[in-house]
């Protein structure tokens, strides 16, 4: 039975999972398109006449397929990543294709790579023998964090650090306007990773004095260049890189507000409470000072609210990267401040689809 290339989201009965089953078809498609960084070939191509096959692959003739090639390069017309020139064999790209470029400052070929990948995948593999108590030693539940602390893997890092650049491009800008953040002099981001939110923020205001990008040590190695801060123009003397670890009070900056972008989420509630013990722990021997911080995470809200879908799609893959790992409501976050001497300030459900919690403590 045929049927329009519909979102199985979004209709009913067998073509759901019809239409589920070729969508996951297609992913792989354009999984393998960016593995294989056709992209990076295709930009090449004149937007009249476009590439054939063999202009793709061009002097690596022997080291390709090239009907499997010309398969791949079908579906991802369907994909919506390239289309079809003059007839069936030349191909360019559309404008979501040139994304997938290895230098596009989206870094969407990196968020594919990293959430198709082998990593994850073999780990949700897995999934169904966690949930069911099957716990083997082959089946111990995944770990990313641990995973990322003692990397060596400088490809890997990069993926994933690109891959985290793009989920901050996606929302960083609704999130810097629904806040004001030009009430503090220095701000750092916990796990910041390139720093892409914080540069947004420091473009936008530029009365703070200063920034700082707080992660592990691995991450901060590969990208303290400060490329996000240098492509908004963001002077040179108001950022920096800090590698450390927020379980460790001791390594943590000092600063007036703290931003904490897709971190608690990734922590089962003792990790929480201990990041969050962590920078009170941090500023404790400064006086009469008043401390913020930021939650940005896709919070759950009451059902029928419009991020609702993503927000547990995202949870699934907490629960698959990180042992015991979860989205939260509103109320959920509260009581991890509660307990760890943070005052809830306030809600702002931007639904970007991340929203944001502010809490304070005064010293």
């Amino acid at each position: 039975m045929a049927f329009a290339p519909i979102s199985p989201l979004t209709i009913d009965g067998l073509p759901k999972f019809l239409s589920m089953t070729y969508h996951h078809f297609i992913n792989w498609a354009i999984y393998t398109f960016a593995e294989l960084g056709l992209a990076d070939r295709l930009i090449h191509a004149q937007l009249d006449t476009g590439l054939t096959i063999e202009e793709i692959v061009n002097n690596d003739k022997q080291k390709w397929n090239n009907d499997l090639l010309k398969r791949i390069l079908n579906v991802c017309v369907y994909g919506g990543i390239v289309k079809l020139i003059n007839d069936d064999k030349h191909f360019i790209l559309t404008e979501s294709g040139q994304m997938m470029t290895s230098d596009h400052p989206s870094h969407v070929r990196d968020l594919i790579r990293f959430m198709f990948g082998s990593v994850l995948t073999n780990a949700s593999l897995q999934f169904h023998k966690i949930v069911y108590n099957q716990t083997d030693d082959k089946v111990d539940s995944f770990d990313m964090f641990t995973l990322l602390n003692k990397c060596n893997d400088k490809e890997f890092l990069s993926i994933y650090n690109g891959a985290m650049t793009t989920m901050s491009i996606e929302a960083g800008i609704k999130l810097v306007d629904g806040i004001d953040f030009s009430r503090f002099k220095t701000i750092v981001d916990l796990g910041g990773n390139r720093g892409t939110f914080l540069a947004q923020i420091l473009k936008k205001y530029s009365n703070i004095q200063y920034g700082i990008v707080f992660d592990l040590s691995p991450i901060i190695n590969e990208v303290n260049n400060g490329e996000e801060f240098i492509s908004r123009e963001v002077s040179n003397d108001k950022w920096g890189f800090i590698s450390g670890d927020m379980l460790d009070f001791a390594t943590i900056p000092l600063a007036d507000a703290y931003i904490l972008k897709h971190i608690l989420h990734g922590f089962n509630d003792n990790k929480c409470l201990k990041v969050l013990s962590s920078i009170r722990q941090a500023n404790e021997n400064k006086k009469n000072s008043l401390i913020t911080i930021f939650i940005v995470e896709h919070i759950i809200f009451p059902e029928g609210a419009t991020s609702n879908w993503q927000t547990y799609g995202l949870d699934m893959a907490m629960a698959i990267l990180t042992d015991n790992a979860r989205e939260r409501t509103q109320y959920e976050y509260e009581d991890l401040l509660n307990k760890t001497g943070w005052k809830f300030i306030k809600l702002y459900p931007i639904q970007a689809p991340n929203s944001v919690i502010e809490a304070q403590f005064y010293c």
